[in-house]
């Protein structure tokens, strides 16, 4: 799954990542469950709450991960991905939200794994002894709890 992060898109030779700071999406090939076609989203793997608070805004709204099907206009529900939440001055800098359908296994060795390698490389430091005292695993529905008014207004 994660391996395909870096990967190019060799049928329109764009890249299928996009950066912002050090949030970092992708785009994903998911089926419309409306239209049965297949339609390119931007899924987002790290946010970085600081420099996308909107992206926070959608999380607490529950939109982050429905996305509008461009071919149907319907709403495509629930792309199961998983999520790393930057957030700067913090206790806990680090949120992780697993993908719904994957083993902890998974997620700690091969997803996690990378997604913090990735970030790591977007803030240029060789120091990551606080990556693992600064990160807390979550679940998705958790994240409503953690966001709450007070904490969308970012400083």
């Amino acid at each position: 799954m994660m391996s395909e992060i870096d990967q190019e898109d060799t049928q329109n030779n764009s890249p299928k990542k996009r950066s912002l700071e050090h949030s970092y999406s992708k785009f994903t090939d998911v089926e419309c469950p409306h239209c049965h076609q297949s339609v390119r989203v931007n899924v987002w793997w790290i946010v970085d709450q600081s420099t996308q608070p909107d992206l926070i805004q959608k999380i607490v709204e529950g939109s982050f991960k429905t996305h509008p099907c461009p071919k149907c206009t319907q709403l495509i529900p629930e792309v199961d991905q998983p999520l790393l939440i930057y957030r700067p001055r913090q206790q806990q800098p680090l949120l992780f939200a697993p993908a719904l359908k994957t083993t902890l296994a998974e997620d700690q060795t091969h997803t996690l794994q990378h997604l913090v390698q990735h970030l790591l490389e977007t803030l240029d430091s060789s120091d990551d002894d606080w990556i693992m005292e600064g990160l807390k695993r979550i679940r998705w529905n958790q994240l409503l709890m953690i966001y709450s008014e007070a904490e969308l207004s970012f400083e």
